[in-house]
């Protein structure tokens, strides 16, 4: 199923039902209502015409012969023709289904008339009548003596369904209705609206957000749940900072003793390999504690300049060339000091992989078409297998081919980039970019920050 036909939201979808509820069940109200008016309404004009052409008829009967012909025509009109004629105005005696109830109603005011036979049909309407929806109707009937009393008189041939005027009330009725149910769930929604925030916040540092837990009963133990879920988070995060910070605490005493004892060594070539051996465990564990720190990291987010946070992040890389597409502005808030650290982390990652760093800062757009600063960090390096893109994001993974201290670090870098990334609502990747020959040119990492 295409989805790009259909809503994407609980409040579009709700919006679509109620107007589609609404408007199909006021469609079906006027149907019905109309049917009946339309029925109530030919009857109605059945009846009057009958009552007409009875009284008439009944008058004539009573009349002599000889003064009835100018009795018929000083009584006729506009809206009823009489004649009378020793011929039937119509040819055949069987009504038509539709003027049925006609002939039965003027049968029935006409007990106490001599006739004999009563006929009903129709005329061919002219021009105007055509235009006007008018259809001329006919009547004879025979009496005793012979006479045929034939009457002539328009009827409307259908009503229309709806008036210019119940057209406009029933508009401005579904108008109201609607304005209404949209008020009443845009206030049903905000606190739903309150809660998407509030968990895209979370695991953002500094960024915590406690719901008020009001309204309705599903809202409250909606947000009842989020808080606790959040605050067990929360000390997970912390618990695990501790534990990491006193493991480190811990190990340190024992490293400084062995690089004391290590000088002592007699042996340059064994002193020098274990203090090589020592220096990777402490780079080992300070990177640790940098990881740990930053997914539980409290500095408050700040007005930023991106521009120049980017430059200050590869000031210390000799081989960062940076580009500015675009004339800004390029203020945003962020966590400067993580956002600097993460950018740094990408930089020396393009400069020891691919030996320089090609930095582009723009402005664009994100996935959902929010504005967005674009900004690409592309190497001349070897790149990276399609199947370890994410995998490298992962903490102390590094690639088979970067398993060397000297190169490969303690697969970090790209994790503590991501983490301190995604913490100030961004996105980072990363794809090899192919040359013009179709190998592979080098690594891009691009990375997108809300403005």
């Amino acid at each position: 199923m295409n989805r790009r036909f259909f809503p994407d939201s609980i409040l579009a979808w709700l919006l679509l039902i109620l107007v589609t509820g609404v408007l199909a069940s006021q469609a079906v109200t006027m149907l019905l209502h109309n049917l009946n008016r339309n029925e109530v309404l030919l009857h109605l004009e059945d009846q009057r015409a009958a009552e007409r052409i009875a009284a008439l008829v009944a008058f004539l009967d009573h009349t002599a012969p000889a003064l009835r012909r100018g009795v018929a025509d000083a009584m006729s009109g506009p809206s009823l023709d009489a004649r009378v004629s020793g011929q039937p105005l119509v040819a055949t005696s069987a009504a038509p289904r539709e003027l049925a109830p006609l002939a039965g109603a003027i049968a029935d005011r006409l007990k106490g008339v001599g006739w004999q036979e009563i006929r009903v049909g129709s005329g061919q309407p002219s021009e105007s009548e055509r235009a006007a929806d008018i259809v001329p109707i006919r009547v004879a009937i025979g009496l005793i003596d012979g006479t045929w009393l034939n009457f002539q008189f328009p009827m409307v041939a259908s009503l229309p369904w709806a008036s210019p005027q119940l057209l406009g009330l029933t508009v401005g009725s579904v108008v109201a209705v609607l304005g209404l149910c949209l008020y009443a769930l845009l206030r049903l929604m905000r606190p739903l609206d309150r809660l998407t925030r509030a968990a895209e916040a979370l695991g953002r540092a500094g960024t915590t957000q406690q719901l008020p837990e009001t309204g309705i009963g599903e809202v409250r133990r909606a947000a009842s749940a989020f808080n606790k879920m959040q605050a067990r988070i929360g000390r997970l995060i912390e618990d695990r900072l501790l534990m990491i910070a006193a493991i480190s605490h811990d190990l340190k005493t024992p490293i400084t003793r062995l690089r004391l004892r290590a000088e002592l060594m007699d042996d340059e070539e064994t002193r020098q390999k274990l203090l090589k051996d020592l220096d990777e465990m402490e780079a080992m564990i300070g990177s640790t504690l940098a990881f740990a720190r930053e997914e539980g990291n409290p500095e408050p987010p700040q007005a930023i300049d991106l521009r120049a946070l980017v430059k200050e992040a590869g000031e210390h890389q000799p081989r960062m060339r940076l580009c500015i597409a675009g004339t800004g502005p390029w203020e945003t808030r962020a966590q400067a000091l993580a956002l600097k650290r993460a950018i740094a982390n990408l930089v020396d990652n393009a400069v020891k992989y691919g030996g320089e760093a090609i930095v582009s800062l723009s402005r664009g757009k994100d996935r959902e078409g929010h504005p967005c600063f674009e900004l690409r960090i592309d190497d001349r390096g070897p790149g990276i297998p399609p199947d370890e893109m994410e995998r490298v994001f992962r903490p102390f993974y590094r690639l088979e081919a970067s398993r060397n201290r000297d190169l490969g670090g303690t697969g970090l870098g790209l994790a503590i980039a991501r983490s301190a990334i995604r913490a100030q609502g961004g996105e980072v990747e990363l794809h090899n970019r192919i040359g013009s020959d179709g190998t592979i040119a080098g690594l891009t990492a691009h990375v997108l920050l809300p403005v």
